[in-house]
């Protein structure tokens, strides 16, 4: 059986032909794999001889570009048959160059982009949480790294950083719904070794640390990001950034009853001009303006769930874990028992807060009494309090 060139190209560039190492970063070698790069990147087309000589010599062109191309090549060929055995990996057809797809090849960013791709045809998280974990782990940083001042490189690196990005953040989305804290955390942490100036990323991880009663470490990445802003960039995070968390240690320090919310969330309602957000908060919007009509036949309730933690100890790690435990099940007996158009947020780590439609006040108290039923039945062989409050939007 043939030996099956194998070509990582994410993070750092090597290629395989069998068990064998047939790449080099030698000076001299260089050229020959400048080549390879720009054939194994466009290999679904054809690359122009002009194209080649131009991504080869910048500035310092020989006086036979052709002939010195034409030698490169051949040291290229005789490198991808090391082997012995004779390869056609690379066609020539009116005066371009194209890799040969009849060869077969084990590319590593052919299977990050395919695996994203089956991922975006399946329905569930369950299907789709596998599909995305293996293309994550594939991503070992940008794409051809060692030739990222390249022009040709910047806009292929800049898309798969881009799919890296989208599948991360979808990736966590997952995990969010299905109440996996430590793994969001855990992605976070991976990914940011990858862009560690990704602001979407450091908002991800902090409010997810936040949520997860991690709230020293959520204040300590909070600041290590803005001195490393300031110090990389001599600027400031953005204000967009700087206010998902404005006031959200405050939160923290004491428990928020329905009144106080409202007062605050009626006083956001009377500012005056446009509503600037992030795009992720952007997308939720639009998600949920595409559910309002929903919503439009009913009056919109604010409700309070509030698990009391008065008699539990935020230095013990068992009380910690069990109320961890306790938000995670609310939140998933709130996901699947309430209306679609309801909105559902965790606002402390012993808080939801909630957005309802119903007919009556008495209609949105029977929804929840129902949820606390459910709840109580999860710790009935422990004691768990569940106190919730109702108020209609709109009324003081």
């Amino acid at each position: 059986m043939s030996a099956v060139l194998t070509v990582k190209t994410l993070g750092s560039f090597s290629v395989r032909l069998g068990n064998t190492m047939i790449s080099s970063d030698s000076a001299r070698s260089q050229k020959v794999w400048r080549i390879f790069k720009r054939l194994i990147t466009n290999r679904h087309k054809t690359v122009p001889i002009e194209a080649l000589i131009e991504t080869l010599w910048e500035n310092d062109e020989p006086l036979d570009p052709q002939k010195s191309l034409y030698t490169l090549m051949s040291r290229l060929r005789k490198l991808l048959n090391a082997d012995g055995e004779e390869r056609n990996c690379i066609l020539y057809q009116h005066n371009s160059y194209q890799w040969n797809p009849q060869i077969p090849i084990n590319l590593d960013v052919a299977d990050f982009e395919n695996f994203i791709k089956q991922a975006e045809t399946l329905h569930t998280d369950q299907e789709k949480m596998p599909l995305l974990k293996q293309a994550l782990d594939l991503y070992d940083g940008d794409y051809l790294a060692e030739s990222a001042t390249e022009m040709w490189v910047i806009p292929i690196t800049n898309y798969y950083k881009r799919l890296y990005l989208r599948s991360v953040i979808d990736l966590c989305d997952i995990y969010d719904r299905q109440g996996m804290m430590d793994e969001i955390i855990q992605l976070c942490g991976q990914a940011l070794a990858n862009e560690p100036f990704e602001e979407g990323l450091h908002e991800r991880l902090i409010r997810t640390l936040f949520l997860n009663g991690e709230t020293a470490t959520a204040q300590q990445h909070y600041r290590r990001f803005i001195d490393l802003v300031h110090r990389e960039f001599g600027a400031e995070p953005s204000e967009e950034f700087r206010a998902q968390f404005r006031g959200l240690w405050e939160h923290e320090a004491h428990q928020y009853d329905l009144e106080g919310i409202k007062r605050k969330l009626d006083g956001e309602i009377t500012r005056s001009g446009a509503y600037f957000c992030t795009a992720d908060i952007f997308n939720q919007i639009y998600l949920f303006d595409k559910r309002a009509d929903e919503r439009m036949k009913f009056p919109v309730f604010l409700a309070l769930i509030t698990i009391p933690i008065d008699h539990m100890d935020a230095q013990d790690s068992a009380d910690m874990r069990f109320l961890k435990g306790a938000m995670i099940t609310l939140r998933q007996i709130l996901m699947r028992t309430l209306r679609r158009g309801d909105i559902v947020s965790q606002y402390s780590k012993n808080q939801f807060l909630l957005m309802l439609s119903a007919y009556h006040p008495k209609d949105a108290e029977t929804a929840l009494s129902r949820v606390k039923r459910m709840f109580i039945s999860e710790y009935k062989d422990m004691e768990v309090e569940f106190q919730f409050s109702v108020a209609q939007i709109g009324n003081i």
